[in-house]
């Protein structure tokens, strides 16, 4: 009876957490995914300002880790409601009162605080909610989930700027309010979330303080690597749509779209390949794909920086193309999760170890922000790609390593 029990509620915290991720998914969409039009079409910034912007919106993940570290004894899903009341803040400040460049940039260092304290507690509690043997399928289906209510916040986004109910001149930006009031309601789930969660289930996973091991190098090699690539999803990949091709946010969202729906899709395929294939192949799909995939567009984005392709026709489609494929790489990011997982000594050094993780990936990305924005002004956008491109090879390397030392294990144990 009481096993029966537990497993009502723990069904009850994954829809409540279900909902949770779909919300969060929803005011990403309305509010981070806007920031490169944001920053133009309101502050008109230039491209190396774009670059220098990334400081405060990046910097909190390089605090990520002391702060939950300073969270210690907390549960995860404590400091989740914490991190979503931190982004509501934030964008309703920025939505609502218009605030000046210097204030702007702080409470986009608010927002971007809540939102990447979300990002390793996200982790941490979906695979803390799989079955045994299935946490690959989890991570992928929680990750199709937030796709999907991507995809039709984009589609409201392009829709909202596309014929005029949403624009950057208007006082109260309405995007940004309305994922406050979503975040705000997150945060209340995730209060009710702990209440209905088995006792058994929510462990103070931030017990242990900070975690940073010689065993554990190959997850940080890959999120240094991932930190520079994601500079093309959060930075030089809008900028080719918005600066080379002068489009606006409607066409932004519209590619989002796109994205989302094809992201709900390999998410779930990304997750079969970590259950049935294992992290090795996995690593190294992940690494070809995203060597191949910017390259490719940065051969593009210097093409069109030259003026060597039409504004019209195939080209500009294809572009879009590689676009898209470029901004699947968020959905790699469960794989880095699932790979601290097989690594972890303890259970309890999970949360504390993803959040090491990722401040290690935003120290590197807060200064090649900077860099590759002023490489772009002075030497030309392909060399941006080129270089990101080039970071893929780590996760190739990681992954035959984590393959020898994987069937080590494995052989011991027989």
């Amino acid at each position: 009876m009481e096993e029966n029990n537990k497993k009502r509620q723990l069904q009850r915290a994954v829809f409540v957490f279900t909902l949770v991720v779909c919300l969060s998914a929803i005011a990403g969409g309305l509010g981070s995914a806007t920031f490169s039009n944001y920053f133009k079409e309101v502050y008109h910034v230039d491209s190396a300002q774009r670059g220098f912007l990334e400081i405060p919106r990046e910097s909190p993940g390089v605090l990520c880790a002391l702060i939950i570290s300073a969270l210690a004894g907390f549960s995860d899903i404590g400091i989740a409601a914490v991190s979503q009341v931190l982004v509501m803040v934030g964008l309703m400040v920025m939505g609502a009162f218009s605030p000046s460049y210097g204030m702007m940039m702080i409470f986009l260092f608010i927002q971007s605080l809540g939102m990447h304290l979300f990002m390793p507690l996200n982790d941490a509690i979906s695979m803390d909610l799989a079955r045994e043997g299935e946490v690959g399928k989890t991570l992928g289906n929680f990750k199709s989930k937030a796709n999907m209510c991507t995809m039709v916040t984009a589609f409201v986004i392009f829709a909202g700027y596309r014929w005029g109910f949403f624009s950057f001149e208007d006082k109260i930006l309405k995007p940004f309010v309305i994922a406050a009031i979503l975040s705000l309601i997150a945060a209340g789930l995730l209060v009710y979330m702990k209440k209905i969660m088995p006792r058994t289930q929510i462990q103070a996973k931030t017990k242990s303080k900070f975690v940073m091991r010689k065993k554990y190098m190959p997850y940080y090699l890959t999120l240094v690597a991932y930190g520079c690539q994601k500079r093309i999803k959060l930075v030089f990949g809008p900028w080719i749509i918005i600066e080379l091709m002068g489009k606006g946010a409607d066409t932004v969202a519209l590619l989002g779209i796109v994205t989302s729906f094809i992201g709900a899709f390999f998410s779930k395929y990304l997750g079969k390949m970590l259950d049935e294939k294992g992290l090795k192949y996995t690593m190294i799909f992940e690494g070809g794909y995203l060597l191949v995939v910017i390259a490719a567009l940065g051969a593009a984005a210097g093409a069109l920086e030259r003026g060597g392709l039409g504004s019209h026709g195939i080209w500009v489609f294809l572009v879009y193309c590689l676009y898209i494929l470029a901004f699947l790489l968020e959905q790699f990011n469960m794989v880095h999760a699932f790979m601290m997982r097989k690594l972890a000594i303890d259970p309890s050094e999970v949360t504390a170890s993803l959040s090491v993780g990722l401040s290690l990936d935003h120290i590197l990305a807060i200064t090649v922000s900077a860099v590759l924005g002023v490489i772009w002004e002075k030497f030309g956008a392909e060399y941006v790609f080129f270089l990101t491109a080039a970071t893929s090879l780590m996760q190739i390397g990681v992954g035959l390593y984590m393959g020898r030392q994987l069937a080590k294990q494995e052989n011991k144990t027989e």
